[in-house]
């Protein structure tokens, strides 16, 4: 039901996030819980939907299907975000860690107050949070399958 945040590394601006490190954080109005949320088995996530979803602030998703509808978008680009979902003034992205066997065991997450990590602000940090990620990954052993894409092989 929650996610614990066992690392943070603080920026250099006076104002920043509290220390998350060891608290528990609702999955449904995180960036991180939400990685997790979407990498469940449709069992575990139907269990976990059938629970209350409680609000946090006024834009905490609380019904099981929009936080469906979110989970698809955020299998589909490979990261989370959240815009004042669990606390007002606070947005952040998260993108999944996997291990050696391809299962998401974790995520990286970039949090700060609205008015820096706003919508534009997040298209531009996701790709570094998705590739740190990523890296991080393949320090764990996971290898991504091999492309698919035919667009870009030659003819």
């Amino acid at each position: 039901t929650d996610v614990v945040n066992l690392e943070q590394v603080r920026g250099p601006a006076t104002i920043t996030t509290v220390n998350w490190v060891g608290q528990p954080t609702p999955l449904h109005a995180t960036s991180s819980g939400k990685v997790l949320l979407a990498a469940f088995a449709p069992d575990e996530l139907a269990a976990f939907l059938a629970r209350p979803l409680p609000r946090f602030t006024p834009q905490t998703i609380t019904e099981a299907p929009a936080l469906e509808r979110e989970l698809v978008r955020v299998r589909e680009q490979g990261y989370a975000t959240t815009t004042e979902e669990l606390e007002q003034g606070l947005d952040a992205i998260a993108a999944p860690v996997r291990d050696a066997g391809g299962r998401v065991v974790a995520a990286i997450s970039v949090s700060g107050p609205v008015y820096r990590l706003d919508a534009a602000r997040v298209a531009e940090v996701a790709p570094a949070v998705v590739a740190a990620a990523a890296d991080l990954s393949r320090r764990l052993g996971y290898a991504p399958p091999p492309s698919t894409d035919t667009a870009s092989s030659p003819s």
